[in-house]
């Protein structure tokens, strides 16, 4: 295929309002919170978040160059599935049939590609072409351009309900802020799209559970770790001190595989954190470093895995270290709903709030008081474990250590300083 549906544009200058605008999203917080948009990059994370229903699409780009044709998969997929969009529509204004006989054809162009893609899954306000240096300072150097790439400008779900702590009778206010008219470099190309933005769809979660606190996670790439493996182990959201790195960090979309974009999240302080795990009945579990008058009691010799623990008294190596726990809880099962902080190597969780608001400094050292602490057993050989692998590690423990107290009582691993 050698030429470009009516309803590409083509993007040929540098300065172009577009060009500037979606460079301005990739770089900065500030434009990504304005917008409520981010830019993701590959065909296969497009059709991802086609097929769940609730990414809305603003712009896809397509790499292109006249002088380097054909247009090859996966521009190719883009282009084929637009053009075969356009012919339906003409036939269906024309009241004809002949849109369905020129899907066959271009439907065969797509075929080409290494792998079919389903008809009609790329929907989206406006469709832009581009060459290969403009494709990269739109995506940056980081983010290795194609000569036949796909990106696109996607909408970012809104999850406020989720965290809301009002009344279940108040309504929530779920459209964006702003209008894609109002957009510099946004122009919808064809009469059907509309250029006001819609309601973005909530998230399908309706309760959290099990909530993962992110506090000053600083490096994009731990944070990309972190929210693949949330989702892989079915955390319901987190929650991001002051300080964070922002979840929708291009390093972190690239890292998590988009996943960020599929993940409720919230950034707020610790006075609001307070009220929410309050509110929500949430028990707080806070990971920490074993201290030294537990690992003092640590035997000199492993224990088998095999071997259970039979009081407090015994140190096993293999389960999770409790301590701070609450007399009023039983020690025969972990609480089902619970908000775990993770926090980084660096700062640690006895850092400071993040904030010099005195009240939220108040809040998190009552949170931390009396918060159960939990920590994974390590070699002494080793210092600390990167926050990425001890959240994997935590959270996947965490949901077998809960399962396992639904079923029946556990014995759990809590020492007490008295003993």
């Amino acid at each position: 295929m050698n030429s470009l549906p009516s309803r590409f544009q083509r993007i040929t200058a540098f300065r172009n309002p577009l060009v500037k605008r979606l460079e301005r999203l990739r770089t900065s917080k500030e434009a990504r919170q304005e917008e409520g948009h981010v830019l993701v990059q590959g065909i296969k994370t497009l059709e991802e978040l086609a097929s769940k229903g609730h990414h809305r699409i603003r712009t896809i780009g397509i790499t292109f160059d006249e002088h380097n044709l054909p247009i090859r998969s996966p521009a190719l997929d883009i282009v084929a599935n637009v053009r075969r969009q356009e012919l339906e529509d003409e036939g269906s204004n024309r009241g004809s049939s002949i849109a369905a006989k020129a899907s066959a054809a271009t439907a065969a162009a797509a075929a080409r590609s290494p792998q079919r893609r389903q008809e009609k899954i790329f929907q989206a306000d406006q469709f832009v072409a581009m060459s290969r240096s403009l494709t990269t300072k739109i995506l940056g150097t980081d983010s290795p351009s194609g000569e036949h790439e796909v990106w696109a400008e996607v909408a970012i779900p809104n999850y406020d309900h989720l965290f809301s702590i009002q009344d279940n009778t108040t309504t929530i206010d779920t459209t964006t802020t702003t209008t894609a008219a109002a957009t510099p470099g946004f122009k919808a190309r064809n009469s059907t799209q509309r250029s006001k933005e819609v309601s973005l769809p909530q998230s399908p979660c309706t309760d959290i559970q099990r909530l993962l606190v992110l506090d000053q996670i600083l490096d994009p790439g731990n944070m990309g770790l972190i929210v693949r493996s949330a989702k892989a182990f079915s955390w319901d959201a987190a929650w991001h001190t002051p300080g964070t790195v922002d979840q929708y960090n291009n390093k972190v979309v690239r890292a998590s595989r988009a996943l960020c974009l599929d993940w409720p999240t919230k950034t707020g302080s610790w006075k609001e954190l307070e009220k929410f795990v309050e509110r929500k009945d949430l028990t707080l579990l806070v990971a920490d470093m074993v201290p030294g008058w537990i690992s003092d009691r640590a035997v000199s010799d492993a224990i088998p895995p095999s071997t259970s623990v039979q009081d407090n008294n015994d140190f096993n190596p293999y389960n999770l270290v409790w301590w701070n726990w609450p007399k009023s809880l039983p020690r025969t099962r972990v609480p089902e709903r619970i908000a775990l902080v993770m926090s980084s190597e660096h700062h640690g969780v006895k850092g400071k709030a993040g904030s010099f608001d005195k009240e939220d400094q108040g809040a998190k050292a009552r949170l931390l008081s009396r918060a159960i602490r939990v920590s994974i057993p390590m070699n002494p050989d080793v210092e600390s474990m990167n926050v990425a692998a001890a959240a994997t590690a935590m959270m996947w423990e965490l949901n077998r250590v809960i399962d396992e107290g639904k079923r029946g009582p556990s014995k759990l691993q809590v020492f007490d300083t008295s003993e």
